[in-house]
């Protein structure tokens, strides 16, 4: 009976399991209640973005009104700095103006390191007459130019020309320049510069192509000064003709070795006259200074400064005339041409000094010559 009833409530317990499966079991889900409910998902999700939209919006809104006050305060500082700008040219212009303006009001007026300078016909007091022109000269030449390059930072490479006519008609251009040269000393460059003025004839007919010779005699700088008087017969057809002295001194100073050299024109040479009425008269003054800088990479360097008047005298002499051909073509002062000079000299002495040092290597060198072979006995 027992195992009758057990076997009555196994299949009992098999029934209630079937019902309670059928009644968890949910009914399938259509695929139209599927799209439904992804429907209502996507547009949740969408609420919420638009949601999250309005409010970057929002932020950008308040964001841009700020930056908008911003770029308006900005743009009102560029406008009174760029007009605080145009304030400091105008005066600047002027006060260039002012500066020109005295200068052609005072074109008759010496330049700066030049004097006047009378020669007679004695020899010897023609002589004195220079040596006490020397120091005062070399000493205005190196105040000068320590201060027209004051303020100019790491003697950089500078250059400024101008050139104005006078009331009387004379031609005159004004250059001032600053040359880093680079690899050299400055005994050498002081050395080449000197070689450049002292043999101006070669170096103006080679370049130019123009006749230019010497009409007097002293090609040595004897106790550093001399006497150059210069004929030039340019491509114009011109004959212009200078009287120029020349002083000169290499010091070994507390800051270094440096090198100055003075230039000036000659007002009247009772012995060698100007003769204004056959020739275009040229006057120069020129003040140079040689420095050298720290060492780059291990190599020497210098820099020179020079500062150039020149004028071109009005003449009363038939033809046509050209003053700034007449200027260029009779003075090695006239533009950058002692600069080519002097560089051109540097690149020959360094491939003259390579070639002798290869030379003297070769010279020096010993020669192992192969033995003869003797035959054994």
């Amino acid at each position: 009976m027992r195992q009758v009833q057990s076997k009555d409530n196994v299949k009992r317990d098999r029934c209630d399991m079937k019902q309670l499966t059928k009644k968890v079991k949910s009914p399938p889900i259509s695929a139209y209640a599927l799209r439904k409910e992804h429907k209502r998902l996507l547009m949740e999700q969408a609420e919420n973005m638009q949601y999250e939209l309005d409010k970057l919006k929002f932020r950008h809104l308040v964001k841009q009104g700020q930056i908008g006050k911003d770029t308006k305060r900005t743009a009102v500082e560029n406008s009174v700095l760029h007009e605080y700008i145009q304030k400091q040219h105008l005066t600047l212009a002027a006060t260039q103006a002012a500066i020109t303006g005295h200068v052609h009001q005072s074109l008759g007026a010496q330049q700066p390191v030049q004097s006047v300078i009378y020669l007679g016909k004695d020899q010897l007091d023609r002589y004195r007459t220079l040596l006490t022109l020397k120091e005062r000269k070399l000493y205005e030449a190196e105040r000068y130019l320590n201060m027209r390059s004051h303020g100019l930072e790491n003697m950089a490479n500078y250059c400024q020309n101008e050139s104005y006519d006078t009331v009387d008609g004379d031609n005159c251009a004004i250059r001032f320049e600053i040359k880093r040269l680079a690899g050299t000393t400055v005994k050498v460059v002081h050395s080449a510069i000197l070689n450049t003025i002292v043999n101006a004839e070669m170096f103006l007919s080679e370049l130019f192509g123009s006749i230019t010779i010497r009409e007097d005699n002293n090609d040595s700088l004897k106790d550093e000064m001399t006497q150059l008087r210069l004929l030039s017969l340019t491509s114009t057809g011109a004959t212009v003709e200078s009287n120029t002295v020349v002083f000169s001194k290499l010091v070994d100073g507390v800051d270094g070795e440096y090198g100055i050299v003075a230039l000036d024109f000659v007002d009247r040479d009772e012995l060698h006259p100007y003769r204004s009425k056959e020739r275009v008269r040229r006057d120069t003054t020129t003040v140079i200074m040689v420095r050298a800088l720290p060492l780059t990479n291990g190599l020497p360097g210098v820099v020179v400064m020079r500062r150039s008047f020149l004028k071109v005298h009005r003449s009363s002499t038939n033809g046509f005339r050209k003053p700034e051909t007449e200027m260029m073509e009779s003075s090695v002062c006239w533009g950058d041409t002692a600069s080519k000079c002097v560089e051109h000299q540097l690149k020959k002495d360094a491939s003259e000094n390579l070639e002798v040092r290869g030379r003297f290597t070769l010279s020096h060198q010993k020669v192992h010559y192969p033995r003869k072979s003797r035959p054994y006995p």
